[in-house]
């Protein structure tokens, strides 16, 4: 009888480990790809999307639920993006590497780089070209032409449905 409590108990708190593990895995990937600028890329690319559906479709009366859906809607469609990104990252990094490329972002020399590249000193240039040496910076430079591929794939899909919803919420409204 003891023993099936062990294995019950193990049944219970293996699975738990594991997602608690994936859990932080896919907070590290999401952290990441604040740090890195992506976000902040879709987050232009949904506000271009409005500006470009307000002026085929102008608010009024007849569409004022679409635009309050579409308004509300932008943290949960940025939710979803970065969702959908964070296998893709998953499968071709580690934990520990994606640690480690978000620390780069988060430093001055990577914060620069994503905000203004014209403000980096030598010193900020030398952080950089010593990170792109490293072997994470080997791995990301190894993997660019999957993480394009595979990253394009999803920004088009997220796009396509986005305009699409915001197209038939609009148009008929």
């Amino acid at each position: 009888m003891q023993q099936f409590k062990i294995l019950f108990f193990c049944f219970l708190f293996v699975p738990t480990v594991f997602m608690a593990q994936d859990s932080d895995f896919s907070n590290d990937v999401k952290d990441y790809l604040e740090s890195n600028g992506s976000m902040q890329q879709y987050e232009y690319a949904y506000d271009q999307l409005m500006i470009m559906m307000e002026g085929r479709y102008p608010k009024n009366e007849g569409n004022k639920q679409g635009w309050a859906y579409l308004e509300e809607n932008k943290t949960k469609a940025l939710a979803d993006i970065k969702n959908l990104m964070v296998p893709i990252y998953q499968a071709n990094f580690t934990q520990g590497e994606i640690k480690q490329m978000a620390a780069f972002y988060k430093s001055e020399a990577g914060v620069l780089l994503i905000t203004d590249r014209a403000k980096m000193t030598e010193a900020h240039k030398e952080e950089l070209n010593t990170f792109y040496n490293s072997a994470v910076g080997q791995k990301i430079i190894s993997k660019q032409e999957v993480l394009t591929t595979e990253i394009s794939k999803v920004s088009e899909g997220w796009s396509r449905d986005l305009y699409e919803t915001s197209m038939s919420l609009l148009k008929n409204g």
